[in-house]
């Protein structure tokens, strides 16, 4: 097994004389990304896909993009206004949303753009549409959800950054009604996605859904990742570190 050598402080990581394995969960190509000085691989996009992911990591991608947590609707408006948040429309080629009552039809655009690539290749299977159950929520209106909703996070939400969304799996089409066939093919469109390093989900029980949160594609990693997390990993594999 190839070595790594990772010099780590406080506020960085940088990577030196060659690349990740494939067994440290960094997807490469060799003939793609041959070794390569630090200065150089830090320009390279690498394929991240974290084992054992935890709600810590959805908040981290969701509040990669720069959006504050968003604390009410005053700031949500605003966010809309300056171009950061996009309004969803209600009705899309593969989804229906549900009448909202916790939060609002915004999303980041590359939210958007994942619900959409979600819900148009549900409908080219089945053509059915996918019910689209929770978006964007405030600080406000998330507390008020915690009292109602065992599921909703104790802390920071993904929901409150725009990059969350929930699609049900009790609801098709507008109809009331699961379908294990329609869910396990939701769940096997989302199962590509995080291995193709777009998303995280979580399958819900106690209100049928699957959370999911977009990653952003902008992240350089190992850099951006936070160095405890890439300290936990090494410490899981055979690499030799200094």
């Amino acid at each position: 097994m190839l070595a790594v050598s990772i010099s780590v402080n406080a506020q960085s990581l940088s990577v030196e004389n060659n690349f990740f394995v494939n067994g440290f969960n960094y997807h490469y190509e060799p003939d793609i990304f041959p070794a390569k000085s630090a200065k150089t691989i830090k320009k390279e996009k690498f394929l991240f896909v974290k084992e054992n992911i935890k709600y810590a990591d959805h908040i981290f991608e969701a509040s990669s993009f720069k959006i504050p947590m968003i604390a009410d609707y005053f700031q949500m408006d605003e966010l809309i206004r300056e171009g950061k948040l996009i309004e969803v429309p209600e009705e899309g080629e593969g989804y229906i949303i549900q009448k909202l009552t916790h939060s609002r039809p915004v999303l980041l655009g590359e939210a958007y753009d994942v619900l959409k690539e979600i819900s148009d290749e549900f409908y080219s299977q089945t053509s059915k549409k996918l019910s689209i159950s929770s978006l964007t929520r405030t600080e406000q209106t998330q507390n008020r959800l915690k009292r109602v909703n065992s599921n909703a996070a104790k802390g920071e939400s993904a929901h409150a950054y725009g990059a969350a969304f929930d699609i049900s799996y009790s609801q098709y089409n507008g109809v009331r009604g699961r379908n294990y066939k329609y869910e396990k093919m939701v769940q096997q469109i989302l199962d590509e996605l995080v291995k193709n390093g777009k998303i995280y989900y979580i399958k819900e029980v106690r209100q049928p859904c699957f959370h999911v949160t977009v990653r952003n594609p902008n992240l350089n990693y190992p850099a951006d990742y936070p160095v405890e997390d890439i300290l936990e990993l090494l410490m899981g594999s055979n690499l030799h570190t200094h």
